[in-house]
Formats: structure tokens, C-alpha cells, sequence
């Protein structure tokens, strides 16, 4: 098992599903591959994730919070780190974070949320 920060244990396969999970969402640019997951979860990027969604982020990661999957205080962790950016670069903080994921889980403006759902499931049943 990788011991990975965000007070996360995900395994190769996990760390696996996720990357092709962010990647089928285009949530970051570019593609992100295991060993850069590996690195955001464990907080040790090199550099920040380009983030086109911050909405779509926000979302997944709620899920894997709900799921137990990550903390439940991954937006300051995140803040903490300073490990996305904008497409523009500019550091996506704590608050940015919050009103993004208000944006999605309070609107609809995630029409994959039951196809991310279930990958957060079929992710955690993974071993």
C-alpha cells in the first residue's frame, strides 16, 4: 500500500482508477498519470496541477471524502500544499476551493454525478 497525505491509503490499482478517472473528466492539463497522484495525495508535486475544472475537482474530491477515501479537510491541505493552479497559474486557495464545491454539490452543474459516483465506488472496493 502507498501511505499517501490527505490522510489516504490507496493502493496501485486505486492510485490507477483515479488518474484515469481525473483523466476521462479532463480535470487537469495535461493528463495526469499513478506517480503524479501518488505525488498530490502524499503532498510532494514538484509543481502545482493545472486545473481546468475546479468545479469537477472539487466534486471528485468531495466524493472520495464522503467515501472516507481522503480527509474530510482536503481543501486546506490542498491550500496548504499549494498544489493547483488555475489555467491562468494562479494558486487555487483554500476559499476558491470551498465556493467550488458549493458550486457543484448545491447546483447541477455536474451532469457526471452518478458516473463519478460510481467510480468512487468501484475505487473503494478495490484492494
Amino acid at each position: 500500500m502507498l501511505n499517501l497525505g490527505f490522510n489516504s491509503r490507496f493502493t496501485i490499482k486505486q492510485t490507477k482508477m483515479l488518474s484515469d478517472l481525473f483523466n476521462n473528466f479532463g480535470v487537469f492539463q495535461p493528463a495526469v498519470n499513478p506517480t503524479i497522484l501518488a505525488a498530490l495525495f502524499s503532498g510532494k508535486l514538484k509543481k502545482p496541477l493545472i486545473v481546468r475544472n475546479a468545479r469537477l475537482l472539487c466534486y471528485i474530491m468531495d466524493c472520495l471524502s464522503q467515501a472516507l477515501l481522503i480527509t474530510n479537510i482536503w481543501q486546506s491541505v490542498a491550500d496548504r500544499t499549494e498544489c493547483f493552479v488555475s489555467v491562468k497559474g494562479k494558486p487555487i486557495t483554500r476559499n476558491t476551493l470551498s465556493s467550488a464545491k458549493y458550486c457543484a454539490v448545491k447546483f447541477d452543474t455536474i451532469p457526471e454525478k452518478a458516473t463519478i459516483r460510481q467510480y468512487i465506488g468501484i475505487l473503494k472496493g478495490l484492494k
